[in-house]
């Protein structure tokens, strides 16, 4: 079994992704009247203003990181890193809005016009030392979540979109062990459950947690305390803590044979940060 991957994305899927959620999380926002930019999200200490401020400031330093390493531009120090969040965080929802959606398309227009060379450079940053279509991945990630926290809480049917479910999934694997609870990992020490994912992913797969950690492989079915059966999107947002099984259970969107409570200590095992 394995605790951690390193998976490699393909630049010009996740560009495809990123370009799809800005054009979703745009209408939104678009159709939003000016008291809602005060209103919650999913994620619940943040409003509707303050999540489009962290992803505003996120596409420009993402931008800056990739000039820096690419281009052979001036690194973005603290104070200037500051100065960026500072300057999201001021501004009243139309402007935030539009400075929001300009530093995105600048962000993807700089991606989809780098030359080979460029594509296959290196980039030294807060992950490490990765691929372009590596660190795009983190915007996709960072994106598409922020982006569901936001429309969930105006529309409750809302789902992680397809492109980015199919784009994160190997993230998500790869970083089960990162996000998992470290002790619900100690109290759940020889769990093993089994996953069934459908959707734009289709993978049979179980999660161990042994030693205090989460490994992804896979068990006998007899060794399996659950089996849950989800969409792709749906195991995203459990490990990420946005999926209350019990609730996704009631409502369909989730399966669960075998050991019912011990299923739902998904939630303690992955309780988002």
């Amino acid at each position: 079994m394995r605790t951690e991957s390193q998976p490699r994305h393909d630049l010009d899927s996740v560009v495809a992704a990123i370009r799809q959620e800005l054009e979703v999380l745009d209408r939104y926002l678009a159709a939003l009247k000016p008291q809602g930019w005060s209103g919650p999200t999913a994620c619940t200490e943040w409003s509707v203003q303050k999540t489009v401020s962290h992803l505003g400031s996120g596409a420009e330093l993402h931008l800056g990181a990739l000039r820096t390493n690419l281009d052979g531009a001036e690194p973005i120090g603290d104070e200037a890193r500051r100065g960026v969040w500072d300057h999201f965080d001021s501004l009243a929802p139309e402007p935030l809005h539009a400075e929001f959606r300009e530093r995105m398309r600048a962000y993807l227009d700089y991606l989809t016009s780098l030359p080979a060379d460029k594509r296959a450079g290196r980039v030294q940053s807060f992950a490490g030392d990765t691929s372009v279509a590596d660190f795009a991945q983190f915007r996709l990630f960072e994106l598409s979540l922020h982006s569901w926290d936001i429309r969930v809480a105006l529309d409750p049917t809302a789902r992680l979109l397809p492109g980015s479910a199919r784009a994160n999934f190997p993230h998500a694997l790869g970083g089960l062990n990162r996000r998992a609870n470290r002790a619900a990992k100690a109290e759940m020490t020889g769990a093993v459950y089994r996953f069934k994912v459908f959707g734009p992913v289709a993978e049979r797969f179980a999660i161990s947690v042994r030693d205090g950690n989460v490994e992804v492989g896979d068990a006998p079915h007899e060794t399996a305390l659950a089996t849950v059966r989800l969409p792709a999107e749906a195991f995203i947002r459990l490990y990420t803590g946005r999926l209350p099984l019990e609730l996704a259970e009631a409502d369909g969107e989730v399966a669960i044979e075998g050991d019912r409570a011990a299923a739902l200590r998904l939630n303690t095992l992955f309780p988002g940060f």
